[in-house]
């Protein structure tokens, strides 16, 4: 994918995103504005790997069961956040996501020639 229509993707999902938490909850500031600045370069790094994360998602079980783990984990803390404040929960999934991103993207680099 061509760089300028991941950024481009990239910001819409992130501000998009941003957007959608603002109308949901009644909170305004620093905290909705981590959303899209967590969204929008996952959405770019998920993207520009997208190959790395096919690949990585047919792995075998001893992998899988890590990602279990890590999805409870991601998912005890997310709904913890979320009682906290929607954006707060929100930018937490995202920085979790992020960390993965960032992982499959050094993983992917580091198998390229």
């Amino acid at each position: 994918m061509h760089r300028l229509v991941r950024y481009a993707v990239a910001a819409a999902v992130g501000v998009g995103l941003t957007a959608l938490v603002a109308d949901v909850s009644d909170t305004h500031g620093l905290t909705l504005f981590s959303v899209a600045v967590v969204y929008g370069p996952t959405t770019s790094l998920v993207l520009a790997h997208r190959n790395a994360w096919a690949a990585l998602s047919t792995r075998s079980e001893p992998s899988r069961r890590l990602g279990a783990v890590g999805g409870g984990v991601g998912a005890f803390a997310g709904s913890t956040l979320l009682h906290v404040s929607v954006p707060a929960g929100v930018t937490g999934l995202g920085l979790y996501l992020f960390g993965m991103a960032l992982t499959v993207a050094d993983v992917s680099t580091c198998d390229e020639p």
